[in-house]
């Protein structure tokens, strides 16, 4: 175990430690409390989120792709550090997609051999998630509202960070593109076209938009525009 890990380690039974009588530190426990406490501090930040997390993504990735595209239409800057034989290794395969959206709406993605922590969540420079420790992965987390405190971890999230290396995406396989109308369509729908504009730009009728906006929907399995094109980029289709 490196020092870094061990000066974290050390920092975290600290804070377990005075979490009861801190009201900077909240203990959650189960999953459930865990996943409420992290949406609120995607909603409550400002400025930057930035993470350490063994596992990509947090929940459904088109859910994940969606929160990043709130978070970056906020000017929110995302950094994500993985594990790199997660990301990149044989296990990566089934989140090529999910990277190529994410990235593409401007997450900065970088892997590590390995990381400190297998999860760090920092909201701003104020709020922090961490794991307890010697507890099973994803049954219990402290929320830590203070910028001292949060201010170690913070180092140990900018000594990983800088180490880490910028995660390539590799282009879609040519086979799992789509066909010309339909890429045509979802072109002029990225570009903010109405059913009617888009209509009249191919020369069909609206009814004839509509039905095969609907038709990529359902074979994509999502239930409106916007998720449709996250859907698409995920997949690497534009």
């Amino acid at each position: 175990m490196s020092s870094v890990e061990l000066g974290v380690q050390e920092h975290l039974w600290r804070l377990a430690a005075q979490g009861g009588d801190d009201p900077r530190i909240a203990r959650l426990e189960g999953e459930a409390a865990i996943r409420r406490a992290r949406d609120r501090m995607f909603k409550a930040c400002r400025t930057s989120l930035r993470s350490l997390r063994s596992q990509l993504p947090h929940g459904d990735q088109v859910a994940a792709a969606q929160r990043t595209a709130e978070l970056r239409t906020r000017g929110i800057r995302i950094q994500t550090v993985g594990l790199r034989h997660g990301l990149l290794g044989p296990e990566g395969d089934s989140l090529r997609g999910y990277l190529r959206a994410v990235v593409g709406l401007g997450e900065e993605i970088r892997s590590a051999e390995r990381l400190p922590l297998t999860q760090l969540i920092l909201a701003d420079r104020s709020t922090a998630m961490v794991p307890v420790l010697a507890t099973p992965p994803g049954q219990a987390a402290l929320v830590i509202r203070s910028e001292a405190l949060v201010r170690p971890l913070e180092a140990v999230f900018q000594a990983t960070w800088d180490v880490a290396e910028a995660v390539e995406i590799a282009e879609a396989d040519p086979v799992e593109r789509l066909g010309r109308r339909s890429r045509e369509v979802l072109v002029l729908l990225a570009a903010g076209l109405t059913d009617e504009a888009i209509a009249r730009e191919l020369g069909v009728t609206d009814r004839t938009v509509r039905r095969q906006i609907a038709c990529l929907c359902r074979k994509l399995r999502v239930d409106c525009r916007f998720q449709l094109g996250l859907e698409v980029a995920r997949r690497g289709w534009l």
